[in-house]
């Protein structure tokens, strides 16, 4: 019993190891710069932390969903410059359009390549990664055509509200509408992946997609849909940094989709599918900029950033790997124990 119970305890504790990685790095970064006299954990640093890590919450469930059927994403970033270019290039300050119009044009624009993403990945049997990369450079290219070398801005003031607006105060913490839209976007998933047919078929399809198939679910419809919504969220994310840049320019997020997959690994989603709960999301965005603020803090040079962060986001995924495994162990092995005292229940019953 005593045997079951600890098992029990370090499955829990594997199942936190995102918020355990995050209150490290916290930490960490708090201990340093209080060396140096400067105060890490302020309200007003943890609201700034806090609201740039909202623009990523948004990509990382792209990326988190389409991880939990065992694919990947390489073109969100790519995606996220040609929607900003789309959408900046009609929403200049001296622009008269209504701000849904382009809205729309641009989710509708995400949509249309997750589908072409879907397509190829299911009907044409090109892998996720070749798939995506390819549509990475296709929406690049596409971008530079689209703005041929130039930079749009200024950008209409009351599009700019869903990156820059304030809603209110809870002392020095600024509660903003990226915070929102990032908490909105968390509940939605959850629910959705958690208590629909259409979670439970993403979870089932990425754990084992043979037995998926075998069992009636139409697994390369889920698969384009899956894309589909990718992409629509990497479309919204990029208005959403347009709005914050107050311009637009075809070289926006080159490196989104890698932060993405960051993201996903270190909010406790594994590569091969069908396990991670979204809510991870927001501790591995967290994660990601706590780190590169802790380091701004510290006025590192960016040659040495670049170096301490491709090191840190290493080990941080290694680990939460390792403890993904070991909890999946050791809930398989509470499992066997559960079953062969039932077996042993029936026995001496019989």
């Amino acid at each position: 019993m005593n045997d079951r119970l600890m098992k029990q305890v370090l499955a829990k504790l594997c199942g936190m190891s995102t918020i355990i990685i995050m209150l490290a790095v916290l930490i960490f970064f708090a201990v340093v710069n209080g060396m140096n006299g400067i105060n890490f954990l302020a309200s007003e640093n943890l609201s700034v932390i806090v609201n740039q890590a909202s623009f990523l919450v948004i990509v990382g469930i792209g990326q988190a969903i389409v991880i939990l059927t065992g694919g990947i994403n390489l073109s969100m970033g790519a995606v996220m410059a040609f929607s900003s270019v789309l959408c900046g290039g009609m929403l200049l300050k001296e622009s008269n359009m209504f701000i849904g119009v382009p809205i729309v044009l641009v989710l509708l624009t995400g949509a249309a390549t997750g589908l072409l993403n879907g397509v190829m990945i299911t009907k044409l049997n090109i892998p996720p990664f070749i798939a995506t990369f390819a549509m990475m450079y296709t929406c690049r290219g596409l971008a530079w055509v689209y703005l041929r070398n130039r930079v749009l801005y200024p950008l209409n003031e009351s599009f700019r509200q869903i990156a820059m607006g304030r809603l209110f105060k809870i002392g020095g913490f600024t509660v903003t509408v990226p915070m929102l839209i990032a908490f909105l976007a968390l509940l939605l998933f959850f629910w959705l992946l958690r208590f629909t047919n259409f979670g439970r078929k993403v979870y089932f399809t990425g754990a084992n997609p043979v037995a998926a198939k075998f069992s009636g679910i139409q697994t390369d419809r889920l698969l384009i849909i899956v894309y589909i919504i990718s992409s629509m969220l990497a479309a919204f994310a990029g208005m959403m940094y347009v709005a914050r840049l107050n311009a637009c320019e075809p070289g926006l997020a080159t490196k989104t989709h890698f932060e993405a997959i960051t993201v996903s690994l270190i909010g406790g989603f594994a590569m091969s599918g069908g396990y991670g709960n979204i809510w991870g999301v927001a501790g591995g965005a967290v994660v990601v900029y706590t780190i590169q603020a802790g380091m701004n803090s510290l006025q590192m040079p960016s040659e040495l950033q670049t170096l301490v962060n491709g090191f840190l986001i290493i080990m941080a995924v290694f680990m939460n790997q390792g403890l993904i495994n070991r909890k999946m162990q050791l809930e398989n092995d509470l499992s066997e124990e559960l079953t062969e005292q039932k077996r042993r229940k029936r026995e001496s019953e019989s």
